[in-house]
């Protein structure tokens, strides 16, 4: 495994230094990272590559990236371009592991976003225990370079960049001598202490302003009308507003909805559907889709049904490659769903992605809401 072309990496870094400047980025704690290393970051952004790779410049890095991702042409060029690592998400992956290792050997850096996916709401999602143990096995300094309202400036839910300041910090968290000694569970909390962050909690203090551009694609995070309960809220221009009873949430300037944190919303909206299925044994969520998956190096439609989600497990009755199947995934084998907002959720088994795209863009932030909230009753129920 190399590391990124040096000069290939000193071109085009630089110019990616000049696009985060001109899109506010500011990095307000430095610290000099020198490989080898791993440094860890939040993952509130689809930029977040670009923050990442600004604020190290001029050193290289190596990133994990998910092997979807090298499927789609043309960012799948670039990620090759950049040497990226190929992972799979939501489960271990010994080949990019030990390919990271390599890059390690050779005194390179490599980054890290534990999360494992874009949260949708700007908030630190929980990562997977297994960042500790990677930790471990790496034997090398560990550094986060963590982004701060990136959030604000690139959210996930949008195509648009909503201008302002960025802010990112660079720091040591553990030497490589201490990892020898640290059992997993202080690396794990180490590295979650650390990465903590929610974005609307942080400014609502800091009062940064963003340009305000249209929100379209919101009404899918925060779906469900918090006065009536009414699920699929429309975006219209600058705010989301209540089909049924005209309820309506402004977004403003400093990326509140309602003079709230999205996350809150998103929250509350969670809580009253983790209520609904104590209350009902019964529950189940379905929702018409195009099921996706992997085909001669391409991520293609390949057949169509009803994804059916129940208590035990996630239930696909459709057509695969022209053939009518049933496909059953366990809730217990599923911690979370990784999704792309208003489109679909994806579930990992070995080498091979299962990708449900949905006809109402809203349900599959219900989908990843229910199936976390399954997951957890099933790991309770078994303890």
């Amino acid at each position: 495994m190399k590391r990124p072309n040096i000069v290939l990496y000193g071109v085009l870094g630089l110019l990616i230094k000049m696009v985060a400047f001109i899109k506010g980025q500011r990095v307000i704690r430095k610290v000099k990272i020198k490989g080898p290393a791993v440094i860890l970051s939040n993952h509130t952004s689809f930029h977040d590559f670009i923050y990442t790779t600004a604020a190290m410049y001029p050193s290289r890095v190596s990133y994990f990236a998910a092997s979807k991702m090298f499927y789609e042409p043309v960012t799948g060029f670039f990620l090759r371009l950049a040497r990226a690592i190929p992972k799979s998400l939501m489960q271990a992956d010994p080949v990019a592991t030990l390919k990271a290792f390599r890059v390690l050997r050779k005194d390179g850096i490599i980054s890290v976003f534990p999360e494992g996916q874009i949260s949708p709401t700007g908030a630190f999602m929980t990562p997977a225990f297994a960042i500790a143990k990677f930790l471990k096995k790496a034997k090398a300094d560990v550094y986060i370079v963590k982004h701060m309202n990136a959030y604000c400036a690139n959210p996930p839910w949008s195509k648009h960049t909503f201008r302002g300041r960025v802010e990112t910090e660079k720091r040591l968290i553990i030497r490589k001598n201490e990892l020898l000694t640290m059992s997993l569970e202080a690396i794990y909390e180490t590295v979650c202490e650390a990465l903590d962050f929610v974005t609307s909690a942080y400014n609502m203090e800091k009062r940064y302003r963003y340009r305000l551009k249209d929100i379209s694609n919101l009404e899918n995070v925060v779906y469900q009308c918090p006065s009536c309960l009414f699920e699929g809220l429309v975006s219209k221009g600058d705010h989301l507003a209540c089909p049924s009873c005209g309820h309506r949430m402004d977004y403003d300037q400093y990326g509140l909805l309602a003079e709230r944190g999205i996350d809150q919303w998103f929250k509350e909206q969670e809580t009253r559907l983790r209520t609904e299925i104590k209350a009902n044994p019964d529950f189940e969520l379905s929702a018409k889709t195009r099921l996706q998956s992997f085909r001669n190096n391409r991520l293609v439609d390949v057949g169509e049904g009803m994804l059916t989600l129940r208590r035990y497990a996630y239930h696909y009755e459709g057509t695969v490659d022209g053939k009518h199947q049933h496909l059953s995934f366990l809730v217990k084998s599923t911690p979370t769903l990784p999704s792309d907002i208003g489109r679909n959720i994806q579930i990992y088994e070995g080498d091979q992605i299962f990708q449900f795209e949905m006809d109402t863009p809203w349900l599959p932030t219900k989908f990843v809401h229910a199936g976390e909230a399954l997951y957890e009753e099933v790991h309770r129920s078994t303890r």
